[in-house]
């Protein structure tokens, strides 16, 4: 017989699945942002779009949104071995996905100080499309010292998209922990899950008398009544 679903765990089943419908829109949109004829795309309004850096933000934050949802409700799961596949899983994705990102951020610097044509580009810029996304930040921005500044900052910013899934991943993992606001000392840092802490307190109260009476022996009865 199947054990009847808690409440909590129906809202869980139901986010993950919203993330998963997030997350498969923001893999179209990206197949859709390399795709060049309009026509042959799922989206033909968003590949008509001029300019790719556009196409290629709205992909990041479609994936990162679904990512980030999963995660979220990932380590809201009792079960460890449960919640720790669950990490794991959407640690590894969001890591596979963001290593390109890194790598652009990084390409396009020594592009930008000496763009080639595409002929030129090795395998991967090419592959990249590196010259059309820096066609798109000086569009946006210029191709002077704004633009650097702004390179800079993505840079930056596809690194912390890189690192801090990982680290919270790991931290969930190995210590069941994760990175969030405490409610002593300094505001935010490494906390314990939610669920965890909830478990090891019901566990504790679980353990503790359930009134002071059972503190107390009860002496037992005179076998014997008063002479």
């Amino acid at each position: 017989m199947k054990r009847a679903l808690k409440k909590n765990e129906k809202i869980q089943i139901g986010l993950f699945a919203l993330s998963g419908v997030i997350i498969v829109l923001g893999i179209l949109f990206l197949v859709n942002a390399m795709q060049e004829d309009p026509a042959a795309g799922f989206f033909p309004a968003f590949c008509e779009m001029d300019n790719i850096l556009a196409k290629y933000i709205i992909v990041i934050l479609t994936m990162a949104c679904g990512i980030m949802l999963f995660s979220n409700v990932g380590i809201t799961v009792e079960d460890r071995k449960l919640r720790n596949g669950l990490t794991i899983g959407i640690t590894a994705f969001s890591t596979v996905l963001t290593v390109p990102l890194v790598y652009v951020f990084i390409a396009i610097m020594p592009y930008a100080a000496d763009p080639l044509p595409f002929e030129q580009l090795n395998p991967v810029d090419a592959i990249m499309r590196t010259d059309r996304i820096y066609e798109g930040f000086v569009a946006w921005f210029g191709d002077g010292a704004l633009m650097w500044v702004v390179l800079v900052v993505m840079l930056i910013l596809s690194l912390v998209f890189i690192t801090f899934p990982l680290l919270t991943g790991i931290l969930a993992v190995k210590k069941d922990q994760t990175l969030g606001f405490k409610k002593t000392g300094f505001p935010f840092g490494v906390i314990t899950l939610p669920v965890v802490e909830r478990q090891r307190a019901e566990a504790a109260d679980a353990r503790e008398p359930q009134s002071e009476e059972e503190l107390v022996p009860v002496p037992a009865a005179d076998e014997e009544g008063e002479d």
